[in-house]
């Protein structure tokens, strides 16, 4: 049923003003109301749906300011992270490395540094809209490293193959051997790892939009050492991709919990 469902929601007309410009600043914001995560939440609603250029909106317990467009899908994003607590996740101590892997406009990163402000985060994000906002939202925080590059298995170079797609998340690669629009680096972890003389990750935080398919299939030398892991997978739209993750973690000591869409292992 639930495929379904999908179908007929991503061929609606507007699904993206319904969604972007209206559900959610309504509907997430009635959801806060009890909360007040969100500051000045009236003018705050008002500017999601009519505004048409970047704002900048406060938030209880962030220390300062973030910005995003109106009528994209950082809207949705705005409410996933910082009212529905989507990765209020709780590892087992104080981490001090986080990887965010499809970092989009920074919100995870932001939501890591004001909670663990102890922590080194890199925040990896391949589309160049979303990677300047992403250094824009993250500047005010001295341990949080952008890099422009697709999570992968090994270095290499890959092409965003959804680059004309009209919302700002979901973006998808390939890997490809020539230079032009939506083509970036390819970064491992393993690569993150040497360069960062890190011997253990914290939380590796894993929303790469099908690209869990090659990140597992080989070069996971760096599993054993992550304490806890948080990924979304995207059977949805690339079938069969989250098949190696498992194959990848058999075996391994970790405690598996859901939390919305991550899946969420903790090692024992």
């Amino acid at each position: 049923m639930k495929k379904y469902i999908y179908k007929v929601w991503d061929n609606l007309p507007a699904r993206e003003i319904i969604r972007d410009r209206i559900f959610w600043p309504l509907g997430g914001a009635l959801q806060d109301l009890p909360k007040g995560n969100i500051r000045d939440p009236l003018r705050t609603t008002l500017k999601l749906m009519f505004g048409k250029e970047k704002i900048q909106i406060r938030l209880r317990k962030i220390r300062h300011p973030i910005a995003l467009r109106p009528g994209t899908s950082d809207v949705p994003l705005l409410y996933h992270i910082f009212v529905e607590k989507e990765y209020s996740i709780k590892p087992k101590k104080e981490p001090a490395f986080i990887i965010d892997a499809g970092a989009n406009i920074g919100f995870t990163a932001v939501y890591f540094a004001n909670r663990f402000p102890k922590a080194r985060i890199i925040a990896i994000e391949p589309e160049e809209s979303n990677f300047r906002l992403l250094q824009k939202n993250t500047r005010y925080y001295p341990h949080i490293s952008c890099v422009k590059a697709g999570l992968w298995n090994s270095k290499t170079l890959l092409r965003i193959t959804n680059l004309e797609k009209d919302s700002k998340w979901g973006f998808q690669v390939e890997e490809t051997t020539g230079h032009g629009p939506g083509t970036c680096q390819a970064i491992s972890i393993n690569s993150i790892l040497s360069q960062e003389k890190i011997k253990e990750i914290d939380i590796a935080k894993i929303d790469i939009e099908g690209s869990e398919k090659e990140l597992f299939e080989k070069n996971c030398q760096w599993l054993p050492k992550t304490n806890l892991i948080v990924i979304e997978f995207h059977d949805r739209i690339r079938p069969g991709s989250s098949q190696p993750f498992w194959d990848a973690v058999k075996g391994m000591k970790f405690k598996r919990y859901k939390k919305r869409k991550n899946i969420i292992l903790v090692k024992e």
